[in-house]
């Protein structure tokens, strides 16, 4: 008699087997390393990774027709559960559970634009991005593989403080943290609650209420303190930073990537470059503050910070471009409505990129950056199946990869629009 263990073992191994493999074929396929197109195209794909060799004689074939593959894409700063243009006070307004289900909603726009991977990077206190991320791992919920970062460590009065309401005003945020015994204490709560990375604002912000985008933050103690206590648990740290103090402060301190950047100098990106330290840009969102008629709602005082640093931020990014910082697409998303979610591709190429140096951004230098390289990025044998499709040469037209036809994620096919 089997014992049931062995059973129920050789039963799952069955399941596994029968699994059928999956040819994609298409006119194209992108190599992003080498930035070489491969006509025509062909992929197959089981147990979730892209398989070598020759397929089986029972595969079954996709054709995509006049179509380029691609890896899935990576946008590496997100908030999921952040609705587009909410404000501070609607922000107050939401409950958890208004927050998650929009998290759940704006996840499945955001795999379907063909992102199968994300990092978000803020969201409220109850920790909804976890069980968000949770959620879709179990594949309850459709949506990107997801790492979080839970609610972005600030200081009093700094941005993520909400601190533009009067004192008889109260709100009570675990999130702000003065000295480097608290950050320390913070960042061993936030691993006990699950999340993968930490999130610093290190300067004020263009949406906050009463900060100064250029002025750092946290001392450099406590800056040093987090980047410490969060790489003891495993843990990396990315910094939201326009100021070119605080960017440097924060580098300094040894955190994985710089968020926004947009005072950044030659000689601090210089030290980025040294430390290999990541750029995270996300150009359209400040340029989608400015947009005609404020379709965001954005007050006042946090556009006349976008038209100041507007003008300024494209320096920033040729100066982090000409010095060789590696530089991982993130845009944002939750400033803007998160189903243009590829609109970052246009910015990185009108700022100075190649269309290719852009592809390689969300794909091969952001898997870099979230430790995946072994996993995503790019379409290598062993690699998990996210793959897209779409029209066009996206060499020759950015543009293309705003209509994405067909997105996989892990050997499902989550989007299939092949007429």
């Amino acid at each position: 008699m089997i014992p049931r263990c062995l059973f129920v073992g050789l039963f799952s191994l069955a399941l596994c087997a029968q699994e059928r493999p999956l040819i994609l074929e298409a006119a194209r396929l992108l190599d992003v390393r080498t930035g070489k197109m491969e006509a025509p195209a062909r992929l197959w794909v089981q147990h979730g990774r892209i398989q070598a060799g020759t397929p089986p004689a029972d595969a079954e074939t996709l054709d995509l027709g006049d179509r380029t593959l691609l890896p899935g894409l990576i946008d590496c700063h997100t908030h999921l559960l952040i609705p587009a243009g909410i404000g501070e006070l609607g922000y107050l307004k939401r409950s958890q559970g208004d927050l998650i289900l929009a998290g759940v909603v704006n996840a499945r726009k955001v795999l379907e634009a063909g992102f199968t991977t994300v990092r978000d990077v803020g969201a409220s206190a109850e920790f909804g991005d976890v069980a968000l991320r949770d959620a879709i791992a179990r594949g309850d919920i459709a949506g990107p593989r997801m790492l979080v970062a839970g609610p972005a460590l600030s200081i009093t009065g700094g941005h993520g403080d909400l601190n533009g309401f009067p004192p008889h005003v109260h709100t009570h945020a675990e999130n702000i943290v003065d000295s480097p015994d608290a950050a320390r204490h913070t960042v061993r709560e936030w691993r006990k609650r699950g999340v993968d990375l930490i999130k610093i604002h290190a300067t004020g912000g263009v949406l906050s209420n009463h900060d100064d985008p250029g002025a750092p933050s946290f001392s450099p103690v406590e800056f040093k303190a987090i980047v410490e206590e969060a790489n003891r648990r495993g843990m990396d740290v990315c910094a939201h930073a326009h100021g070119d103090v605080g960017i440097l402060e924060a580098t300094w301190a040894g955190v994985r990537s710089i968020e926004h950047g947009s005072l950044l100098s030659p000689a601090t990106a210089k030290e980025m470059k040294a430390r290999g330290t990541f750029l995270v840009p996300t150009l359209y969102a400040l340029e989608s503050i400015l947009l005609p008629g404020n379709p965001y709602q954005v007050p006042e005082g946090s556009l006349a910070k976008a038209r100041a640093i507007l003008p300024l931020r494209r320096r920033g990014f040729q100066v982090a471009l000409e010095a060789g910082v590696p530089i991982a697409y993130g845009t944002d998303i939750g400033v803007f409505e998160h189903a243009q979610v590829a609109a970052d591709f246009r910015y990185l190429v009108s700022y100075g990129m190649t269309p290719l140096q852009a592809i390689q951004s969300a794909t091969l230098v952001a898997a870099e950056l979230l430790r995946l390289g072994g996993e995503i990025g790019s379409l290598d044998p062993g690699h998990r199946a996210d793959i897209i499709a779409v029209e066009g040469d996206p060499l020759k037209d950015i543009s293309t990869l705003e209509r994405v036809r067909f997105v996989m994620k892990d050997g499902k096919v989550v989007r299939k629009a092949v007429g």
